[in-house]
């Protein structure tokens, strides 16, 4: 189960401080701002400042302008450009995630205009009900529909890590387990599915650090290497590993089986 109830909203004095000061680079855009909710790492207890990415779901009074899109690109630089955040009509988070309307969106500093945002799913649903925490404006109202985050999770885990999973063993073929791998693939491969297979099971929305050690105590033969990228992603210098990789990929295996 969650550490976390569904009536525990909390959110780290440093991220709270992060999503003040987005807020503030977008006053640039006069009477843009209606709303601002923070959802992902910083509302599940597993923010950490510098490494963790600050997600925001933003809602907004009018359809960006040109030059509301340049404000929202460049409050997404420099000390912004680790906040991910979607930019949806007002009121539109009372509704479904297919009902929410559309906007613009920055991941990783760059602004997209011209496709939907992949953070509009009944998941980030569950988290906006349950966990977020509300810096300005109103708090929303979602509509959270379980069994539809359970087949979002069915189908990203087909389509979006099964492919990882592939790749990332095709890389580690024939290496020797105490060769070097690249860290930051090897952490994200690792709690993503578990993640995504807990919500399938209960309906609930945890961390990436909850996941890496509810699989390890699932699966004892990957206790280990599983607990190691978990400290590694909270800043414990780890030396990772091949061996990491393949008890990543096999717990990936292990959670596809069962979806």
């Amino acid at each position: 189960m969650s550490t976390l109830s569904p009536d525990a909203r909390s959110i780290v004095a440093a991220a709270r401080e992060a999503a003040l000061a987005h807020l503030a680079r977008l006053e640039a855009a006069e009477s843009l701002l209606v709303a601002a909710h923070v959802t992902g790492s910083a509302v599940l207890a597993d923010y950490y400042p510098g490494r963790s990415d600050l997600d925001l779901l933003v809602e907004v009074s009018r359809t960006p302008t040109e030059a509301d899109l340049e404000v929202i690109n460049t409050a997404h630089q420099g000390l912004g450009l680790s906040v991910q955040a979607t930019y949806l009509p007002a009121g539109g988070l009372t509704s479904t995630p297919d009902a929410a309307g559309d906007g613009p969106w920055v991941n990783e500093g760059e602004l997209h205009t011209d496709e939907r945002c992949f953070q509009l799913n009944p998941v980030t649903w569950l988290e906006l009900a349950r966990y977020s925490v509300t810096v300005h404006g109103e708090a929303p109202t979602p509509t959270i529909d379980v069994p539809a985050a359970a087949e979002f999770c069915r189908t990203n885990l087909r389509e979006y890590w099964a492919p990882l999973l592939d790749q990332a063993e095709a890389l580690i073929e024939g290496r020797e387990p105490d060769e070097p791998a690249v860290p930051e693939p090897v952490i994200w491969l690792a709690f993503g599915p578990p993640r995504l297979l807990h919500t399938i099971r209960t309906g609930e929305v945890i961390s990436k650090t909850e996941a890496g050690n509810t699989a390890a105590a699932e699966w004892p033969d990957l206790a280990e290497p599983l607990l190691e990228l978990v400290a590694a992603r909270a800043g414990t210098p780890i030396a990772v590993t091949v061996a990491h990789g393949r008890a990543v990929v096999e717990s990936g295996r292990r959670v596809l089986a069962e979806v």
